[in-house]
């Protein structure tokens, strides 16, 4: 098993203590706390035109294999989709890249 980050050797650790292995894919089920009209668009070179989505406050993993996370980016890709339409004045068929961040402010 290839881990990517520590945080899914972690959980894979929490299972074997569990001592069950099914018991969560790779991360274990969150609550999903965010605004979805908190997200915006920029151009990096490299990437092209990406698409910025904050997390605010969620304990998801930021992990597209994740159900909710995958859900949650669909949902706000469609949002931020139309907003786009409506500002540049044509239609986005796909990002080249989708950050899933958290910004922090005080």
């Amino acid at each position: 098993m290839i881990f990517v980050t520590c945080f899914e050797n972690y959980f894979y650790a929490l299972k074997k203590a569990l001592g069950n292995e099914t018991v969560y894919d790779v991360w274990p089920d969150f609550e999903p706390q965010y605004d979805e009209q908190e997200y915006a668009w920029t151009t990096l070179r490299g990437l092209g035109e990406v698409l910025l989505l904050n997390c605010g406050v969620c304990d998801g993993p930021s992990d597209l294999r994740h159900a909710r996370c995958k859900e949650c980016v669909n949902k706000r890709t469609k949002i931020a989709n139309e907003a786009y339409q409506k500002a540049v004045g044509r239609s986005k068929e796909k990002w080249s890249t989708i950050f899933l961040c958290r910004i922090h402010t005080e």
